[in-house]
């Protein structure tokens, strides 16, 4: 590949925009200068010095359609003809809205009301404000490796291995190699209790002690921000019941899962209907745009302004259009899309496998419908904790993802990989072809 243009832009970008438009302490970048994207079709991307890419990284998650799908888009140009792209939050409403709310009531199991927000960070913070405004209790419980957005409360810390009174996460950047920050305020950490996941153990333990202070249990059904960490069989259950004896809402990150592995996402996929849910990427396709749902008499509170949810963008009428639109051609043929997604999905995790396993290479190929990860190092067939990942070989990826981009397949740094149903059967023989030669030389 050329990169003549990329390497001319890149000190310019750098010297406008320190770390990027998003950065994390490790580096997300498998080249030297940044690349540049000018062009996006389907499961393609070009960049400036016209490379072509199959990208399976899709914009980190939103692209559940692929890049500019025909309809899309053209429902995006009608609107714009006649309709602005935001017409007053609280003031003004559309029909569309009304659609769109009742297509998520259909599909997802736990929504019988909505609320629209315009980010996954942002959503997040307003459901912890409505467990607490419901519960009048203080604090919630987040667990380690998920990821809830960048603001102070949910960002990082490690769960306290021997924790003195309550069990606030520590700050601990040899450990917390991905999100440590500096700048975070003071008492960010003491706003929720921090465990290891998939620990039933410490989880009755917390809250046999603090079940009465805690409003909230909010967690990634599957952690697929964290190597695609699985929940053990029963834990999402043992959630549940606790959540019930205890009077606790229990909230389910569907920000990344929603809408990616299929219609009624991850509550549906482990069948286990949490109290309220939190929405994100895929649910309008690429345009900003998110969502909290859940049973009506907590969001009922919204109604009677005992909790406030204010925005100048929520429900903002080409967010609605983009998601009532991606909807619309995912739920067709009872939402066949997925079904042949996961067949191209299926056939490209298999031929990892095989070409990994003739080339001697350790790796763990894993995931769920719209999403998996090449895990290097791991045996295991499975990965439920840190404890499973003792194997993880850091060396094996970084000799594996920049070399993938180089030859025009865009993975995800962490070894994660988006589907989209753009992706085709001719993307998995390029990519199986690229992954060979590869691995070849790793």
């Amino acid at each position: 590949m050329r990169h003549d243009r990329c390497q001319e832009l890149t000190p310019k970008f750098n010297a406008l925009f320190p770390g990027g438009h998003s950065n994390f302490r490790v580096p997300f970048e498998a080249t030297q200068n940044r690349i540049f994207i000018v062009r996006a079709e389907g499961s393609r991307l070009w960049d400036a010095d016209g490379n072509e890419y199959i990208d399976y990284m899709n914009a980190m998650g939103p692209m559940i359609l692929g890049h500019r799908h025909p309809e899309y888009v053209r429902a995006l140009k009608g609107y714009l003809d006649t309709m602005s792209t935001s017409i007053g939050s609280g003031v003004f409403f559309t029909p569309a809205d009304i659609e769109l709310g009742e297509k998520m009531v259909t599909h997802i199991p736990c929504a019988e009301k909505i609320k629209f927000c315009l980010s996954g960070t942002e959503v997040v913070q307003m459901a912890i404000r409505l467990a607490r405004g419901y519960t009048n209790r203080p604090y919630f419980i987040r667990f380690d490796g998920h990821y809830h957005g960048w603001l102070d409360n949910v960002l990082g810390g490690v769960s306290n291995p021997d924790p003195q009174g309550r069990p606030f996460g520590i700050d601990n950047p040899d450990i917390d190699l991905v999100t440590f920050t500096r700048g975070r305020a003071v008492h960010a950490l003491e706003e929720s209790f921090l465990l290891p996941w998939n620990s039933e153990e410490r989880l009755v333990a917390t809250l046999e002690k603090y079940g009465d202070e805690v409003a909230l249990i909010h967690f990634e059904g599957i952690v697929c921000n964290h190597f695609g960490i699985m929940p053990r069989p029963g834990f999402i259950e043992k959630i549940r019941e606790l959540c019930t004896t205890y009077g606790i809402v229990m909230s389910m990150d569907e920000v990344i899962t929603g809408f990616r592995l299929g219609l009624g996402g991850a509550q549906k996929y482990l069948g286990v209907t949490p109290d309220i849910a939190t929405f994100g990427k895929a649910l309008a396709g690429g345009i900003p745009f998110a969502a909290l749902t859940g049973r009506g008499e907590i969001l009922q509170l919204f109604e009677d302004r005992t909790v406030l949810g204010p925005g100048t963008f929520n429900g903002h009428p080409l967010g609605v259009r983009a998601a009532l639109t991606t909807l619309s051609i995912l739920e067709r043929d009872n939402g066949g899309c997925y079904d042949a997604m996961w067949r191209v999905q299926n056939r490209l995790m298999n031929g990892l496998r095989e070409i990994a396993k003739r080339r001697r290479i350790p790796v763990l190929v894993h995931g769920v419908p719209g999403v998996f990860h090449t895990v290097f190092g791991v045996t295991k067939d499975v990965i439920y904790s840190e404890a499973d990942m003792e194997e993880f070989d850091l060396n094996l990826l970084y000799s594996f993802w920049p070399k993938m981009q180089e030859e025009g397949i865009i993975v995800m740094a962490g070894g994660r990989w988006y589907m989209s149903m753009a992706h085709t059967d001719a993307d998995v023989d390029k990519t199986l072809e690229v992954a060979d030669k590869t691995m070849a030389q790793m």
